[in-house]
Protein backbone atom coordinates (compact mmCIF):
# COMPACT_ATOMS: atom_id res chain seq x y z
CA UNK A 1 0.00 0.00 0.00
CA UNK A 2 1.53 3.83 -0.77
CA UNK A 3 -1.24 5.64 0.40
CA UNK A 4 -1.10 8.65 2.57
CA UNK A 5 -2.90 6.43 5.52
CA UNK A 6 -0.17 3.85 5.32
CA UNK A 7 2.87 5.96 6.16
CA UNK A 8 4.18 5.20 9.52
CA UNK A 9 3.68 8.08 12.38
CA UNK A 10 6.94 9.42 13.48
CA UNK A 11 8.02 8.85 16.91
CA UNK A 12 9.04 11.66 18.29
CA UNK A 13 7.89 15.43 16.89
CA UNK A 14 10.75 17.88 17.64
CA UNK A 15 9.58 21.67 17.60
CA UNK A 16 12.47 24.48 16.68
CA UNK A 17 11.39 28.03 17.86
CA UNK A 18 13.38 30.37 15.78
CA UNK A 19 13.32 34.19 15.27
CA UNK A 20 16.91 36.15 13.32
CA UNK A 21 18.76 32.90 14.11
CA UNK A 22 19.64 31.80 10.78
CA UNK A 23 22.96 30.47 11.29
CA UNK A 24 21.84 28.41 14.75
CA UNK A 25 18.77 27.38 12.70
CA UNK A 26 20.66 26.34 9.43
CA UNK A 27 23.21 24.09 12.00
CA UNK A 28 20.35 22.53 13.91
CA UNK A 29 18.08 21.50 10.73
CA UNK A 30 21.40 20.07 9.15
CA UNK A 31 22.09 18.30 12.31
CA UNK A 32 18.32 16.61 12.22
CA UNK A 33 18.60 15.67 8.31
CA UNK A 34 19.95 11.91 9.22
CA UNK A 35 17.60 11.37 12.06
CA UNK A 36 14.33 11.72 10.15
CA UNK A 37 14.84 8.68 8.58
CA UNK A 38 14.42 7.21 12.17
CA UNK A 39 10.97 8.50 12.63
CA UNK A 40 12.02 12.15 14.12
CA UNK A 41 9.89 14.62 12.01
CA UNK A 42 11.10 18.31 12.24
CA UNK A 43 8.65 21.55 12.82
CA UNK A 44 9.76 25.23 12.61
CA UNK A 45 7.73 28.00 14.20
CA UNK A 46 9.83 31.07 12.79
CA UNK A 47 8.14 34.41 14.32
CA UNK A 48 8.38 36.49 10.87
CA UNK A 49 12.47 36.99 10.85
CA UNK A 50 14.06 39.61 9.33
CA UNK A 51 17.75 37.95 8.57
CA UNK A 52 16.56 35.59 5.68
CA UNK A 53 15.29 32.74 7.49
CA UNK A 54 12.50 33.02 5.63
CA UNK A 55 13.72 32.74 2.48
CA UNK A 56 15.95 29.59 3.93
CA UNK A 57 13.21 27.87 5.48
CA UNK A 58 11.56 27.87 2.25
CA UNK A 59 14.22 26.93 -0.05
CA UNK A 60 15.08 23.83 2.42
CA UNK A 61 11.68 22.71 2.98
CA UNK A 62 12.55 19.01 2.05
CA UNK A 63 14.45 19.12 5.29
CA UNK A 64 11.40 20.29 7.04
CA UNK A 65 8.10 18.35 7.88
CA UNK A 66 5.89 21.46 8.96
CA UNK A 67 6.69 25.42 8.64
CA UNK A 68 4.52 28.04 10.00
CA UNK A 69 5.88 32.01 9.72
CA UNK A 70 4.25 34.24 11.41
CA UNK A 71 4.65 37.02 14.35
CA UNK A 72 4.57 35.56 17.45
CA UNK A 73 4.81 36.89 21.18
CA UNK A 74 8.11 35.43 22.03
CA UNK A 75 9.78 32.29 21.93
CA UNK A 76 6.85 30.08 24.02
CA UNK A 77 3.98 31.18 22.15
CA UNK A 78 6.35 29.89 19.21
CA UNK A 79 5.98 26.82 20.65
CA UNK A 80 2.43 26.27 21.55
CA UNK A 81 1.70 27.32 18.12
CA UNK A 82 3.94 24.12 16.85
CA UNK A 83 2.37 21.36 18.96
CA UNK A 84 -0.72 21.81 16.96
CA UNK A 85 1.77 20.42 14.18
CA UNK A 86 3.27 17.34 15.97
CA UNK A 87 2.22 13.87 14.83
CA UNK A 88 4.15 11.90 17.24
CA UNK A 89 3.52 10.53 20.24
CA UNK A 90 6.43 11.99 21.99
CA UNK A 91 7.45 16.07 21.82
CA UNK A 92 11.05 17.33 22.38
CA UNK A 93 11.83 20.96 21.87
CA UNK A 94 15.20 22.29 20.90
CA UNK A 95 16.52 25.67 20.30
CA UNK A 96 18.25 27.10 17.50
CA UNK A 97 21.89 25.96 17.28
CA UNK A 98 21.15 23.43 19.70
CA UNK A 99 22.78 20.06 18.30
CA UNK A 100 21.50 16.06 19.11
CA UNK A 101 23.54 13.79 20.48
CA UNK A 102 23.29 10.89 17.68
CA UNK A 103 24.07 7.82 20.51
CA UNK A 104 21.75 9.64 22.60
CA UNK A 105 19.15 10.07 20.44
CA UNK A 106 18.75 6.30 19.33
CA UNK A 107 18.49 5.72 23.30
CA UNK A 108 15.41 7.87 23.62
CA UNK A 109 13.99 6.72 20.40
CA UNK A 110 14.66 2.49 21.94
CA UNK A 111 12.29 3.64 25.16
CA UNK A 112 9.56 5.44 22.95
CA UNK A 113 9.22 2.85 20.42
CA UNK A 114 9.53 -0.26 23.30
CA UNK A 115 12.93 -1.60 22.40
CA UNK A 116 13.93 -0.28 25.90
CA UNK A 117 11.92 -1.71 28.63
CA UNK A 118 11.11 0.48 31.79
CA UNK A 119 12.96 -1.66 35.28
CA UNK A 120 10.11 -0.87 38.13
CA UNK A 121 8.20 1.87 37.08
CA UNK A 122 4.84 2.24 35.00
CA UNK A 123 4.99 3.82 31.83
CA UNK A 124 5.59 7.84 32.28
CA UNK A 125 4.83 10.98 30.60
CA UNK A 126 7.76 12.39 30.62
CA UNK A 127 11.03 11.29 29.98
CA UNK A 128 14.10 13.41 31.22
CA UNK A 129 17.82 13.02 29.90
CA UNK A 130 21.35 14.90 30.32
CA UNK A 131 22.55 18.14 27.97
CA UNK A 132 25.72 19.12 27.61
CA UNK A 133 26.10 22.65 27.62
CA UNK A 134 28.30 24.34 24.99
CA UNK A 135 31.15 27.24 25.98
CA UNK A 136 31.29 30.03 26.98
CA UNK A 137 28.82 29.13 30.09
CA UNK A 138 27.72 31.98 32.49
CA UNK A 139 29.66 31.80 36.40
CA UNK A 140 27.63 28.45 37.93
CA UNK A 141 26.51 26.96 35.02
CA UNK A 142 27.42 23.34 34.90
CA UNK A 143 28.93 21.87 31.90
CA UNK A 144 26.52 18.90 31.95
CA UNK A 145 23.42 19.06 33.08
CA UNK A 146 21.79 16.02 34.72
CA UNK A 147 18.37 15.04 35.04
CA UNK A 148 16.47 14.90 38.15
CA UNK A 149 12.41 14.42 39.26
CA UNK A 150 11.67 15.02 42.91
CA UNK A 151 10.85 17.70 45.58
CA UNK A 152 13.97 19.52 44.35
CA UNK A 153 12.23 21.08 41.38
CA UNK A 154 11.09 23.15 44.79
CA UNK A 155 14.08 25.16 44.26
CA UNK A 156 15.21 25.04 40.84
CA UNK A 157 14.52 23.69 37.29
CA UNK A 158 16.28 20.22 37.37
CA UNK A 159 15.35 19.19 33.96
CA UNK A 160 16.62 21.04 31.31
CA UNK A 161 14.23 21.77 28.47
CA UNK A 162 16.26 19.93 25.63
CA UNK A 163 16.82 17.74 27.88
CA UNK A 164 12.74 16.93 28.28
CA UNK A 165 10.80 14.35 26.05
CA UNK A 166 7.31 15.12 26.74
CA UNK A 167 4.20 12.81 26.19
CA UNK A 168 2.10 14.47 23.46
CA UNK A 169 -1.23 13.61 26.04
CA UNK A 170 0.69 16.17 28.11
CA UNK A 171 -0.30 19.12 25.72
CA UNK A 172 -4.25 19.75 25.98
CA UNK A 173 -4.39 23.20 24.79
CA UNK A 174 -1.47 25.32 24.99
CA UNK A 175 1.37 23.98 27.12
CA UNK A 176 3.17 27.48 28.30
CA UNK A 177 1.91 29.68 30.28
CA UNK A 178 2.33 33.09 28.33
CA UNK A 179 2.43 35.14 31.05
CA UNK A 180 5.94 33.73 32.27
CA UNK A 181 8.20 35.14 29.57
CA UNK A 182 11.38 33.30 30.45
CA UNK A 183 10.37 30.42 32.79
CA UNK A 184 7.41 28.92 31.20
CA UNK A 185 9.04 25.49 31.12
CA UNK A 186 10.09 25.90 34.66
CA UNK A 187 6.52 26.72 35.51
CA UNK A 188 5.04 23.48 33.29
CA UNK A 189 7.65 21.64 34.92
CA UNK A 190 6.77 21.93 38.61
CA UNK A 191 3.13 22.39 37.77
CA UNK A 192 3.07 18.94 36.35
CA UNK A 193 5.37 17.83 39.05
CA UNK A 194 2.57 18.62 41.70
CA UNK A 195 0.06 17.06 39.60
CA UNK A 196 1.26 13.75 39.82
CA UNK A 197 3.14 13.21 36.32
CA UNK A 198 5.69 10.72 36.47
CA UNK A 199 9.38 11.10 34.79
CA UNK A 200 11.67 8.63 33.65
CA UNK A 201 15.48 10.02 33.93
CA UNK A 202 18.48 9.21 31.97
CA UNK A 203 21.74 10.01 32.33
CA UNK A 204 22.61 9.82 28.59
CA UNK A 205 23.38 13.14 26.85
CA UNK A 206 21.01 13.76 24.35
CA UNK A 207 21.57 17.34 23.28
CA UNK A 208 24.57 19.60 23.18
CA UNK A 209 23.21 23.16 23.58
CA UNK A 210 24.62 26.53 22.50
CA UNK A 211 25.75 29.40 24.72
CA UNK A 212 23.30 31.91 25.98
CA UNK A 213 19.64 31.79 26.20
CA UNK A 214 16.85 33.96 28.01
CA UNK A 215 17.34 31.89 31.20
CA UNK A 216 21.24 32.26 31.54
CA UNK A 217 20.76 36.15 31.81
CA UNK A 218 20.93 35.88 35.53
CA UNK A 219 18.44 39.51 36.08
CA UNK A 220 16.61 40.33 39.09
CA UNK A 221 13.88 40.62 36.55
CA UNK A 222 14.50 36.74 36.32
CA UNK A 223 14.28 35.71 39.75
CA UNK A 224 11.00 37.64 40.32
CA UNK A 225 9.54 35.92 37.21
CA UNK A 226 10.47 32.58 39.25
CA UNK A 227 8.85 33.75 42.70
CA UNK A 228 5.61 34.70 40.20
CA UNK A 229 5.49 31.02 38.79
CA UNK A 230 6.38 29.92 42.16
CA UNK A 231 3.20 31.35 43.70
CA UNK A 232 0.73 30.12 41.13
CA UNK A 233 2.11 26.61 42.06
CA UNK A 234 3.39 26.02 45.50
CA UNK A 235 1.56 27.11 49.01
CA UNK A 236 2.31 27.04 52.39
CA UNK A 237 5.60 26.92 53.50
CA UNK A 238 7.23 26.14 50.46
CA UNK A 239 5.51 29.47 48.67
CA UNK A 240 6.24 31.69 51.74
CA UNK A 241 10.06 30.57 51.36
CA UNK A 242 10.50 31.52 48.04
CA UNK A 243 10.40 35.27 49.17
CA UNK A 244 13.75 34.67 50.39
CA UNK A 245 14.94 31.62 48.65
CA UNK A 246 14.58 33.57 45.15
CA UNK A 247 16.27 36.48 46.45
CA UNK A 248 19.31 34.79 47.80
CA UNK A 249 19.80 33.16 44.61
CA UNK A 250 20.22 36.28 42.67
CA UNK A 251 22.57 37.44 45.08
CA UNK A 252 24.77 34.00 44.70
CA UNK A 253 24.53 34.33 40.94
CA UNK A 254 25.82 38.04 41.11
CA UNK A 255 28.01 37.21 43.26
CA UNK A 256 29.91 34.34 41.26
CA UNK A 257 29.86 36.48 38.19
CA UNK A 258 31.41 39.64 40.22
CA UNK A 259 34.62 36.94 41.23
CA UNK A 260 34.74 35.64 37.75
CA UNK A 261 34.68 38.85 36.24
CA UNK A 262 37.89 40.15 38.54
CA UNK A 263 39.88 37.38 38.18
CA UNK A 264 43.42 38.07 36.40
CA UNK A 265 43.09 36.85 32.71
CA UNK A 266 46.20 35.71 31.17
CA UNK A 267 47.77 37.51 28.20
CA UNK A 268 47.91 35.43 24.97
CA UNK A 269 51.06 36.17 22.79
CA UNK A 270 51.69 35.03 19.57
CA UNK A 271 54.52 33.20 18.81
CA UNK A 272 56.71 33.50 15.68
CA UNK A 273 55.69 30.03 14.59
CA UNK A 274 52.18 30.33 14.73
CA UNK A 275 51.82 34.01 12.56
CA UNK A 276 50.82 33.66 8.58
Amino acid sequence: MNSASSKKLPSISVIIPSFNQLEGLQKTIKAFSSLRRRGIELIVVDGASTDGSSAWIHSNSSDIDHILIEPDTGIYDAMNKGLKFTKGNWVWFMGTGDLPVIEGVEEVLGVVEGRTSLIGESYPEMLAFGVHLLAPREPGVPEYYNPVWNAKLVWRNTIHHQGAIYSRKLFKGDAYDLRFKVLADYHLHLRIWKKGVECSCFPAIIAEVAAGGVSRDFSRSLYKEERTLKRDVLSGWENMVQEVWTRAKWIMKKGGALAENTKPHQIKTTTPSSTR
